[in-house]
């Protein structure tokens, strides 16, 4: 008996410093969920998560025709754990949703107790420690992202008003000569001999699109040039 009630109480507070771990991170950050409110639901799913065993073996011993799952009424509180996050979620004048970490992290603090309440120590530790690697580490992937893609060539749509076809060599040279990356090329010829020519292209940065820009008004039979970044 004293077996069984340590265990109990080992799982508590197991679930009550898991609890505590996430909570933390929420109030560092001034959100509506903290320590306490993480405390609390880890707490609760760990305490009917036991209670939810223990009455599943207790009935099975009094009767042989009494069959229950151990983990229903663990299970329900999944369901019900959403409430509380719906609440936490926000819908702003922007149309920006706000909340969703916050939500995920009560949802988190309930798993987390559960599987304390269930005896899975090692699974609710390393659950905890990967959410707050994950919430710690994702501002940092986002910088990088971010970083890279502004790293990324421009997207560049050159349309050329054209005397004469033969200023489509003229062009073409000058954008192999500034190592563009040409994707795709349009020519429509027009009535009075005049033709319009479309480069789909990438540029490295923002200088070379003004190099090519300016080289590019001044060709032979260049009469216009028009052109739009994606």
């Amino acid at each position: 008996m004293q077996s069984a009630q340590f265990m109990i109480l080992l799982k508590i507070s197991i679930a009550m410093c898991l609890g505590a771990f996430i909570g933390l991170e929420r109030e560092l950050k001034h959100k509506p969920v903290g320590v306490k409110t993480c405390v609390i639901i880890s707490i609760t799913t760990c305490i009917l998560t036991i209670v939810s065993i223990q009455s599943a073996e207790y009935y099975a011993e009094v009767s042989n025709n009494i069959r229950t799952d151990p983990m229903r009424l663990a299970a329900q509180v999944i369901s019900g754990i959403g409430f509380l996050g719906a609440g936490v979620i926000l819908r702003k004048n922007n149309d920006a949703i706000s909340g969703l970490t916050t939500a995920a992290i009560i949802w988190a603090a309930a798993g987390i107790g559960i599987a304390t309440g269930a005896g899975f120590f090692f699974d609710a530790i390393i659950a905890t420690l990967m959410i707050l690697v994950a919430i710690r580490l994702s501002p940092y992937v986002m910088k990088l992202a971010h970083h890279r893609r502004q790293e990324k060539d421009i997207e560049v749509s050159f349309t050329f008003h054209l005397a004469s076809i033969q200023a489509i060599g003229n062009i073409t040279e000058l954008f192999m000569s500034h190592q563009c990356k040409i994707e795709d090329i349009a020519i429509k010829d027009l009535y009075n001999g005049e033709v319009n020519l479309t480069f789909q292209c990438d540029i490295e940065d923002h200088n070379m699109l003004r190099d090519v820009y300016l080289h590019s008004k001044v060709l032979p039979d260049v009469l216009a040039v028009h052109l739009e970044t994606a």
